[in-house]
């Protein structure tokens, strides 16, 4: 595997991965900026207006036929919140030039949809296409209701502003169904100008072959853009409460969804995440062996960590009369952690899934990219064999401390069995 970087213009880079097993070509487009939770709304909608048209393919059935002239490439586009930055992620992808029928050059024709998409979007006098506005905002309220309705991802969310309320992160990454409803045309393409404007650009490139010019393709497409590219923040820990925070939400719901999330103020991030996974990361994790499979307490009972707020948070959908004791079965599997009560066993097997993960990023082209995103949030050039030693170097008094340094921060229940909604 070979890995260069190019940069084209300030705060512009673009990663290129060669990697012959491949027989396909990914590209992905990073646009970063600090969040403002006001606009999410507006931000969320002119991230999808982006990849279903543009002016040269001015509809969702132009658009397709040109992708089926591709070899049936993809072009989608995502929004999330790290730390306190807005990531709007566009992913495209074809089969390598190299398989072309015609000889075609593929990755600069997937290159090129790319920015046509990005600097000249379907829209004209300062708005976004009538048509494709309207069917894009619909789909943004359908996907919030779709949210609220998965009660698992809801209860995250709630847990979620509870947590962090007063940060810009608490706030839903789609904004919410009021502020969807007052998006108009206009303010989308202003929100859409913004984002060219505020963004840092972090461009990657997966395929087997190195690409010729790319980096000067981009150079040429960007070079008018008017830009101002603002600090990014990755990690930002969140303030503990003195008190943890208790939630409960009346839902007619069947089954109730128990969240609490526990922060730390200092950072070992491989240490954070070997004791999520021996935690209850992982199936043979001690919320699952313990909480959920010898008691019988849950139906799912599970950790992960949300690395820029420096937080980890347990989840799991419990029956009513089992929330106060699944709580209190989480929090003494915690308390056993932290008297160092850790089998070899238990740490071995944590410690050989996340090194089976490490060593598995280089097996698909995403898996390519996220290796390279990490150095770029951490900013740590450490490669995956150095991050294994790592692994391999810690130690059960590491863990015992991450177990110690945790704080109970917020507890949500939703209760089933409540009034509707």
């Amino acid at each position: 595997m070979e890995i260069n970087t190019a940069s084209f213009g300030e705060q512009m880079e673009l990663v290129t991965i060669t990697e012959p097993k491949f027989k396909t070509v990914s590209l992905m487009c990073m646009l970063l900026f600090p969040v403002i939770p006001e606009r999410n709304a507006a931000y969320a909608l002119a991230a999808s207006l982006l990849t279903n048209s543009c002016r040269k393919y001015p509809d969702y059935a132009a658009m397709t036929v040109k992708l089926d002239t591709m070899y049936g490439a993809s072009l989608t586009s995502s929004m999330s919140i790290n730390g306190n930055a807005m990531q709007i992620v566009l992913n495209g992808s074809t089969i390598a030039s190299r398989y072309a029928l015609a000889g075609e050059d593929l990755s600069s024709d997937l290159t090129q949809l790319m920015c046509d998409c990005i600097l000249d979007p379907n829209a004209r006098d300062g708005a976004f296409n009538e048509t494709a506005f309207r069917i894009e905002h619909k789909d943004l309220l359908d996907a919030i209701q779709t949210e609220i309705n998965d009660k698992r991802t809801y209860a995250l969310v709630r847990a979620r502003r509870i947590a962090y309320e007063g940060e810009s992160v608490a706030y839903p990454v789609h904004g919410t169904k009021e502020d969807v409803e007052k998006l108009t045309k206009e303010n989308v393409y202003e929100a859409y100008k913004e984002i060219l404007r505020r963004a840092v650009y972090r461009f990657y490139y997966v395929g087997p072959d190195t690409p010729v010019g790319l980096a000067e393709q981009f150079r040429t497409a960007f070079k008018d853009v008017e830009r101002c590219p603002e600090p990014l923040q990755f990690f930002v820990p969140s303030p503990i409460k003195e008190t943890p925070a208790e939630v409960t939400e009346p839902m007619d719901v069947t089954q109730s969804k128990l969240v609490m999330v526990f922060k730390v103020k200092e950072r070992n991030m491989e240490a954070f995440r070997l004791f999520s996974a021996l935690f209850g990361g992982t199936p043979f994790s001690l919320l699952f062996t313990n909480v959920r499979e010898k008691e019988s307490l849950c139906y799912y009972c599970a950790s992960h960590i949300i690395a820029g707020k420096l937080s980890l948070v347990v989840e799991s959908g419990v029956e009513l009369a089992n929330a106060e004791r699944t709580k209190e079965a989480v929090l003494e599997q915690l308390a056993a952690l932290q008297r160092g009560e850790l089998s070899d066993e238990l740490l071995e097997n944590a410690r050989l899934a996340m090194i089976d993960s490490l060593r598995s990023y280089g097996d698909t082209p995403i898996f390519c990219i996220r290796a390279q995103l990490e150095k770029f949030y951490t900013g740590d050039p450490a490669d995956i064999e150095e991050r294994i030693q790592r692994y391999l170097a810690l130690t059960k008094e590491q863990i015992v401390e991450v177990a110690n340094a945790l704080k109970l921060d917020t507890v949500y229940l939703m209760q089933q069995g409540g009034a509707a909604e």
